[in-house]
């Protein structure tokens, strides 16, 4: 399928894997690519950068800052910024980004905005005249269509992936994810490292409940290694429900691009 996004990156379908830091891995990036989407892999800078692919770079906290913009632009890379409103994504086009991404309040992890993205992406398509990727709650073939529909150059996937074989997600919190829906997420500040990352992030109800009994307020997930799991911070997007089942990434990608 052809959009702004895919000729902008060179992928074949307008699928973008969220980064799922401490749990996502290169091999699910790599699956998720060769499948014809855009793989993400984190990287430790702050403000924390991914790949976009081999020239590209997205930043998703942190003020816009033109100056990071521009050093990305330098080095030959295509620069993203995820946002949470029309303002954001304006300043974004303002720095000279590439592409925004648009995540709705409905986001697994860190949450930039406080609106749910059906409200958003109207707006940011009529504000700006990059590419737009539409992000948050997206678990289905039908909502991927009604996106790409809708306007959205591509959406941005997390939750759906974070059962895959590739990803490095603790048993105990693949079963947790099997066993939610949306109603079982919440919002919270909890997950700070202490007050050293104050975000709002969406994880599961009980493991809010489980972390705040335990002390913990670190913003890693649980990994396969990981001990006490369920007290750990357990990403969540409002798409949860609509993770059934452990599947491959390719699996994945092809249930979601089932209309495509």
């Amino acid at each position: 399928m052809d959009t702004r996004f895919t000729h902008l990156v060179g992928c074949r379908l307008p699928f973008q894997l969220a980064v799922l830091g401490g749990v996502g891995t290169t091999e699910l990036a790599a699956a998720v690519s060769a499948e014809g989407g855009l793989g993400m892999v984190p990287y430790g800078v702050e403000p924390p950068p991914t790949a976009l692919g081999p020239s590209g770079i997205e930043f998703f906290e942190g003020a816009i800052d033109a100056s990071l913009v521009e050093a990305g632009h330098s080095g030959g890379a295509l620069v993203s910024w995820q946002v949470g409103s029309v303002d954001e994504g304006r300043a974004a086009e303002a720095a000279g980004c590439d592409l925004v991404v648009a995540q709705g309040i409905e986001a697994g992890g860190h949450v930039r905005g406080n609106v749910p993205l059906d409200e958003l992406l109207p707006a940011m398509l009529a504000a700006v005249g990059v590419p737009v990727v539409a992000a948050g709650g997206i678990g289905t073939a039908n909502r991927v269509d009604a996106l790409i529909a809708a306007g959205a150059d591509a959406v941005r996937v997390g939750t759906r992936f974070l059962a895959c074989p590739e990803c490095n997600t603790h048993p105990a919190y693949i079963e947790a994810l099997l066993a939610a829906n949306g109603a079982d997420t919440v919002l919270t500040d909890d997950f700070d490292d202490d007050g050293h990352w104050p975000a709002t992030v969406r994880v599961l109800s009980d493991s809010r409940t489980q972390a705040s009994r335990a002390g913990n307020r670190s913003t890693m997930p649980p990994t396969r290694d990981a001990g006490d799991p369920l007290s750990m911070a357990c990403y969540a997007g409002t798409s949860v429900g609509d993770l059934t089942r452990v599947q491959p990434a390719t699996e994945v990608i092809r249930d979601l691009a089932a209309h495509l």
